[in-house]
């Protein structure tokens, strides 16, 4: 599509608001292809941070906006980022841009940001399997499943924590503590045992 119109297109996005309240930033590309570009819709973090890295880009100029809560706002933040030669993830790309020096990368410094809640998407992902998991027999014994059902209910827990610590946040980066899974076993077990 012509420039222009993927530029309308960027400063059009709306995100819905109940999207919005699930605290996860969004992220939309517009990619410079010669006269032309191409406009990426808005996607959740975890789903744009690989949306680049299947393309062929090399050298091409990258239109990046995030969409985010902040201090209990929607906000967002612009940059522009230069492809190498290698496929990168997008925060891969963001932070090597940001080394090299580019002024444009990172105006917003919103990158330690967008990491924390990409990590918090993994943490999220992986308490999700492993609950998926603990539902089948082969996981283990129905006491070691039923302790760890209730540990990555408590990661979860702590991701929708999490989340609301980052978008509450004016400045900085502030994560509650994160439930160790050592003591929180012991705690389970002595607990339950018990109780039985």
């Amino acid at each position: 599509m012509p420039i222009e119109e993927a530029l309308m297109e960027f400063v059009g996005i709306d995100i819905p608001g109940k999207e919005m309240e699930k605290g996860i930033p969004f992220v939309s590309f517009v990619v410079k292809e010669g006269e032309r570009a191409v406009f990426i819709k808005p996607l959740p973090l975890f789903a744009a941070d690989s949306m680049l890295k299947g393309q062929e880009m090399a050298g091409r100029e990258i239109l990046y906006r995030t969409d985010y809560l902040r201090g209990g706002r929607e906000r967002f933040a612009t940059g522009v980022l230069l492809a190498g030669e290698k496929p990168e993830t997008f925060l891969k790309l963001l932070k090597s841009n940001i080394r090299s020096g580019s002024a444009k990368a990172d105006i917003m410094e919103i990158c330690p940001y967008l990491e924390a809640h990409l990590t918090l998407c993994g943490l999220e992902r992986l308490a999700q399997e492993e609950i998926a998991f603990m539902g089948r027999k082969e996981a283990g014994t129905e006491d070691y499943r039923e302790a760890n059902g209730f540990y990555y209910k408590e990661v979860l827990s702590y991701v929708e924590t999490g989340r609301r610590y980052l978008n509450a946040g004016i400045s900085g980066i502030a994560l509650p503590p994160f439930p160790q899974r050592s003591i929180f076993m012991a705690a389970w077990y002595r607990e339950h045992n018990g109780n039985r």
